[in-house]
């Protein structure tokens, strides 16, 4: 997400060239250049890889989950047309940076922090989390019931997409340091978003699974599965930002060092394919959590207190009619789930 923010020195040059053998020769890369190029070659790899787990995720989802409501459908397509879209933005900069530029490592480091494309980077994937965190939203809403709490996210993550569109209009107008500035208040924004969010969800589980009044009933079992995914799913997409935010602290305390561009344009680019594919799993997980609960064995207390000493245990296998907590997770999939 720092493509454009981050000024290339060129004091370590050893010699100088005429123009004539610039363009006849091969530049020498300064190391800032070679990282900044080799920082977006690595993450254009590693989003193309993550772009090809997604597309099995969202053709295992078009399989399976044929009895989704439409509108969750709609949020799938859109999820996908986003990280197509962002895919495709990866593949024609660096095709220009291969192929238009003869190789020409200063020109292709120099358009990757002056060209259209590479501008629109960050607010790319800004796009796509927020779109992807309004569904975790929702989620935590069909949890919690908690319109305060679920309002004070949708504040959060609006107000981190608004200072994703003012960076994007200060890398437009060549201002690196409000760029940078406002890089690093967008990242540390939808931080405490994320991390309001999830703490917020698995809390709310948790209270359910407390108020479940059978020890090992398909509920409980749903509720333990939810509260395994959510930190699973949240936990790549969240340490991302951590990294990224971390890094644009240290670039503004110090110089800008190779090593941490190099790290900030690897997680600027695959962090928007982290929050699709969060997405995508805990839609993708519904129906082994259901055949789970539905097959697992469940624990009568039979016994009128805990000291009772007539008190009986049971143990039966859940086959027929699920629980309530089943039927909520496979007849309305846009909700808790």
């Amino acid at each position: 997400m720092h493509f454009v923010t981050y000024p290339v020195s060129r004091t370590d040059k050893c010699f100088t060239r005429t123009k004539k053998s610039i363009d006849i020769m091969p530049s020498e890369l300064t190391s800032m250049e070679a990282y900044v190029l080799g920082g977006w070659d690595l993450g254009v790899c590693f989003s193309l890889f993550l772009q090809g787990v997604l597309c099995a995720q969202f053709a295992h989802y078009t399989g399976r989950n044929k009895r989704d409501s439409r509108r969750m459908k709609l949020f799938v397509a859109g999820l996908a047309l986003m990280t197509t879209l962002k895919s495709l933005q990866s593949l024609v900069m660096t095709w220009i940076q291969t192929i238009a530029t003869s190789g020409n490592g200063q020109a292709g480091s120099h358009l990757l922090r002056t060209h259209w494309l590479a501008k629109i980077t960050l607010i790319l994937g800004a796009i796509t989390a927020f779109y992807v965190q309004m569904f975790f939203c929702h989620r935590l809403w069909a949890i919690s019931r908690n319109a305060y709490l679920v309002s004070v996210c949708i504040i959060l993550f609006l107000a981190g997409l608004i200072s994703g569109v003012v960076t994007t209009f200060y890398v437009f107008a060549a201002s690196i340091e409000s760029a940078t500035g406002w890089t690093g208040a967008h990242l540390g924004i939808i931080l405490c978003g994320d991390f309001i969010l999830t703490g917020s969800t698995i809390f709310y589980l948790l209270q359910h699974s407390r108020e479940c009044t059978l020890s090992r009933s398909p509920a409980t079992s749903i509720l333990n599965s939810l509260r395994r995914v959510t930190l699973q799913s949240a936990a790549p997409a969240a340490l991302c930002v951590l990294i990224n935010f971390a890094v644009d602290m240290r670039i503004n305390k110090t110089i800008w060092e190779p090593p941490l561009v190099l790290l900030a344009f690897i997680t600027g680019t695959v962090l928007p394919y982290f929050y699709a594919w969060s997405a995508m799993w805990t839609l993708n997980s519904r129906e082994d959590i259901c055949l789970a609960a539905a097959n697992c064995p469940y624990t009568f207390n039979l016994g009128i207190s805990a000291g009772s000493s007539n008190s009986e245990t049971t143990q039966g296998q859940h086959q027929g009619n699920p629980e309530p907590m089943v039927k909520v997770v496979q007849d309305q999939p846009d909700g808790i789930v």
